[in-house]
């Protein structure tokens, strides 16, 4: 069945719901253009389908991986953001809300391009069930892995974006940029986050989390997890050339400026 999601401050989006409730948490996976990889990732996915209800949150991809037809069997709903293709934050808007209107305890959200490592997706649970609000998956800290991560993304991550993040709200994230990560549904409701604004576009809910969280009394996990980038043939990201890079540090600096905090 095909319906409209959109109430203030979440953008509209259609909305595809295929199957009931089933799980205590929702896995959110953005996604726009993976094609094969994410078609690889969503049949890695399905022996965990005991502990999560998929959501697929869509930036209106054209490639046929995201078509309702060919998800159906494999996730519980399809959101697919049609207003305008401001970015990352515009989906997961939509799909935090569609989480917290079904009554999810929390979330667990990842890229949808095949790279992080659909076996901690048990790990992500068991911190959420031992009582954690905010939990953040890390490749650099022990136990975690990554493989083909381009050197500049290495130094970026680890000397520039962490000690900024820890900087400005005082935790010391290991791997602060990584979209792997996970939060209860009384963290996403805090009074002192609200996510339904129209501030949030691009990258900048995700920073904004690993920001927020501490400057709320939230203590933050980490646990390993492992992001291995494609063979040096594929493209290894979105975010590409000095332009892309500039605009991920502007978001960046926003967020820990504050000018994304509530009013």
């Amino acid at each position: 069945m095909t319906e409209i999601l959109q109430a203030p401050g979440v953008p509209k989006h259609e909305m595809h719901e295929f199957h009931a409730k089933t799980a205590p948490y929702a896995l959110i996976i953005g996604v726009y253009n993976e094609g094969e990889k994410f078609t690889r990732q969503l049949a890695a996915l399905q022996p965990y389908r005991n502990l999560v209800d998929i959501i697929i949150a869509d930036g209106a991809s054209n490639d046929g991986a995201t078509a309702a037809d060919a998800v159906q069997r494999q996730a519980r709903t399809l959101l697919i953001h049609k207003e305008d293709k401001r970015g990352l934050s515009m989906q997961y808007r939509g799909a935090l809300y569609y989480a917290l209107e079904q009554g999810y305890a929390g979330v667990i959200m990842m890229d949808g391009n095949g790279k992080d490592g659909v076996e901690a997706l048990p790990q992500f649970i068991d911190a959420l069930n031992d009582g954690a609000d905010f939990v953040q998956g890390s490749r650099f800290m022990r136990g975690g892995e990554h493989r083909n991560t381009p050197l500049d993304r290495v130094i970026g991550i680890r000397y520039v974006f962490n000690p900024i993040m820890f900087l400005a709200s005082g935790f010391h994230y290991s791997d602060a940029m990584n979209g792997f990560k996970a939060c209860s549904c009384a963290f996403l409701s805090h009074p002192g986050l609200q996510l339904f604004r129209d501030v949030f576009v691009g990258y900048n809910l995700q920073y904004y989390l690993n920001y927020r969280a501490p400057k709320l009394g939230i203590r933050p996990r980490e646990i390993p997890v492992s992001r291995c980038y494609h063979d040096e043939n594929t493209p290894h990201s979105k975010i590409i050339g000095i332009r892309a890079r500039l605009g991920i540090l502007k978001e960046l600096a926003g967020v820990v400026m504050g000018c994304c905090n509530p009013r």
